[in-house]
């Protein structure tokens, strides 16, 4: 599975700085997709803690993994800051990932539950499926 092209739409309020602006939602969009198909972490459920042997099997999004991004602003005045500001970075990332999961399941037909989607659990989807 390949991310070729996203178009992200974000009210930020006012914006300041259009190029760091447009920086923050690039790299928000690049942790969706690395959360959505790629990185696996593995937590002990007592301890809290990462287990996973080591950082050679953890995959990251990388420079061929990078799709088209387009990024629009809408930029809305909304009174909440005395500046009329808001955050970009967490939006880009939570809505990259599920955009990227509504994807997978409108391709296949049925959700796929769990993160990474991993051609494994695509099968296992499928197959339940039918």
């Amino acid at each position: 599975m390949r991310v070729l092209e996203v178009v992200a739409v974000h009210d930020a309020g006012r914006i300041i700085d259009p190029l760091t602006a447009r920086s923050q939602v690039n790299g928000g969009v690049l942790m969706g997709i690395g959360f959505a198909l790629l990185e696996s972490r593995r937590i002990d459920p007592a301890l809290g803690i990462m287990v996973n042997p080591s950082m050679d099997d953890y995959k990251m999004v990388g420079p061929l993994d990078v799709p088209d991004i387009k990024v629009m602003f809408v930029e809305v005045a909304n009174g909440i800051t005395n500046t009329g500001v808001l955050g970009l970075g967490e939006a880009s990332h939570v809505a990259g990932a599920a955009a990227v999961a509504c994807a997978v399941c409108d391709a296949i037909g049925v959700p796929v539950r769990d993160l990474p989607i991993t051609p494994d659990r695509v099968l296992a989807a499928m197959v339940s499926k039918a």
